[in-house]
């Protein structure tokens, strides 16, 4: 296991970083993506991407999807400071995973293809009416 860093383009301050680093695994010369990224957008855990870190800095600009998971993600900012230990409850009992940079109020959701999108959108929409925002940056699943 290692960690890839992700060059990022901050634009309006925003994401809050310039880089994120990533675990993956190497096979067969490509990465095995091993967690939820909170800004790259494009890929979730369990993705193989092929890519070539810059040779003076060591950070991925670019990927190529080699073969994709079924997950999805989903990132959520809670800018109101809302007590999301309810809805972090509530996810996990849907088989999906949630993981918090909460200096940021940014939080990224992985959701297997098997979950159960009825459920997981009724959850959501609740939510959002509470003022928490998502975003669908990598989303493979059909409803």
């Amino acid at each position: 296991m290692e960690k890839v860093v992700f060059a990022l383009n901050v634009e309006d301050d925003w994401p809050p970083v310039g880089a994120e680093g990533v675990w993956c695994e190497r096979v067969n010369g490509n990465y095995r993506l091993l967690n939820t990224p909170f800004f790259v957008n494009g890929l979730a855990n369990g993705d193989f991407f092929s890519a070539v870190p810059d040779p003076i800095n060591h950070q991925i600009f670019e990927f190529e999807l080699v073969e994709i998971s079924g997950n999805s993600v989903v990132w959520m900012l809670n800018i109101g400071s809302l007590d999301i230990s309810k809805l972090s409850e509530d996810i996990e009992s849907l088989n999906c995973r949630i993981e918090g940079l909460p200096q940021f109020s940014s939080y990224a959701i992985h959701v297997p293809p098997s979950v159960d999108l009825e459920a997981f959108d009724d959850l959501i929409g609740r939510w959002e009416i509470l003022g928490l925002c998502f975003v669908y940056p990598t989303w493979r699943l059909e409803g």
